[in-house]
């Protein structure tokens, strides 16, 4: 027997997991030996975390002490997704991997086998050794992290339902990539539902979203920048770029110029690095930043049996040596060709190179509002054209992983919910 063991279930693993399943384990001849495919993931669903910052500004939903209506948007089963496919599903927290040995052990010393492993461990917050952010800020980047700020958004609209606040409400938004900049426009929004259900006179809020390069979305040409800076601007959201956080507070943050802005919670965005879990498995060959190194086919430097996909890599594209970014749809190509290869590899045939493609790029910006970039130069400047776009990309993925019927299910949740403050 075969075994096949993929670590983490993100977009590109479970991409690789399906692949997999649906080349390797139907065999058109009686002779192929068999195949094991086990996916280890510490959750049992698959986070969708394309619409985290949906989850991070709903508002007027029924009072829900465990967020279940809002989970049950984001978080797909993965019982659900490898319905009726050959695929092993273990719950555990990875705790070491043995490459000489080719181990994987879990907590509460459980020893995993295997013949062929693939990464896709996803990413970390990056705090950049900054003093303040990991005791202060609130981060964006799991379910946990959208909850919390969604709960801290319903305890200051409490608070102006009852007339106990009356000041503005501000938030302090570090990190001027596609999340800060779609989680600041909805916060916008939602800020003005809150607003008219409180019958408030003024503002609700105000929205500072900061970045320390001198542009936001730096991956976007200065034309599309300037649309969605528009956008944002009529949102009434403040743009502070080249603006470099040098210390964060309780109730403020500090920038390299001296300048000391308050606010009621600030949220941290600003970037993210491989899992850490990787800088303690000895023979992996990493970066300087603690990402995997990989070769042109995804194959761990120095390991045929081995490969890695997703945010745990660092792949430059050799077209113009810049690194392929962080994106779903990125990793999901990745793990695509990781099964390619692995199922070059049993079958003796050559593997693939991994030519990356990421030039698309939808940015929804508030509302049914959202600027896409699509195929060579087609932009999508149209707001609610775009959130069509949108809406239609996310269906697909699902379409992809589900059956038609939970697809729509999952598709026409989200929706009803996130329309709320349209």
């Amino acid at each position: 027997m075969i075994k096949i063991l993929i670590l983490g279930g993100g977009f590109g693993g479970v991409r690789t997991a399906l692949d997999l399943e649906k080349k390797l384990t139907h065999p058109t001849s009686s002779g192929q030996e068999k195949i094991e495919i086990t996916v280890v993931n510490r959750n049992p669903y698959h986070l969708f975390v394309s619409a985290l910052y949906e989850i991070a500004s709903a508002y007027g939903l029924k009072k829900d002490p465990f967020a279940v209506q809002l989970k049950k948007t984001v978080c797909l089963p993965y019982s659900d997704i490898f319905e009726n496919k050959k695929i092993n599903l273990i719950e555990a927290e990875i705790i070491d991997v043995n490459l000489n040995d080719r181990e994987v052990r879990t907590k509460g010393d459980t020893v995993l086998n295997y013949d062929y492993l693939v990464f896709s461990l996803g990413s970390e917050t990056e705090d950049y050794n900054i003093p303040g952010v990991k005791e202060y800020a609130y981060k964006f980047k799991s379910l946990e992290d959208a909850i919390l700020i969604n709960k801290k958004l319903e305890e200051l609209s409490e608070e102006f339902e009852s007339n106990t606040r009356t000041d503005p409400f501000s938030f302090l938004i570090c990190g001027g990539g596609f999340a800060g900049v779609e989680l600041a426009a909805e916060l916008s929004c939602c800020s003005k539902a809150i607003e008219k259900r409180c019958k408030f006179k003024g503002r609700y809020s105000s929205i500072t979203l900061f970045e320390a390069s001198p542009k936001i979305l730096p991956m976007v040409s200065d034309k599309e920048r300037k649309a969605i800076v528009e956008r944002m601007t009529k949102l009434g959201i403040i743009i502070m770029e080249s603006s470099s956080v040098e210390e964060v507070g309780s109730d403020f943050i500090k920038l390299k110029t001296g300048q000391r802005v308050s606010g009621d919670i600030i949220i941290w965005n600003a970037g993210v690095r491989a899992n850490s879990i990787l800088k303690g498995i000895a023979d992996l060959p990493l970066t300087q930043k603690g990402a995997i190194i990989v070769n042109a086919n995804l194959s761990v430097k120095g390991f045929g049996n081995i490969f890695a996909v997703g945010d745990n890599i660092e792949f430059n594209d050799m077209k113009n040596q810049k690194v392929v970014p962080r994106l779903a749809y990125v990793a999901i190509n990745q793990g695509k060709i990781a099964a390619k290869n692995i199922e070059a590899v049993i079958k003796n045939k050559r593997m693939k190179s991994y030519d990356p493609f990421y030039s698309i790029w939808i940015a929804s910006i508030g509302g049914k509002y959202a600027i896409a970039h699509l195929w060579r130069r087609l932009l999508i400047k149209n707001g609610f054209l775009g959130w069509l776009v949108r809406e239609l990309v996310d269906l697909q993925y699902l379409l992809s992983i589900f059956t038609p019927i939970k697809a729509m299910r999952i598709f026409w949740d989200e929706i009803t919910i996130f329309s709320k403050n349209d």
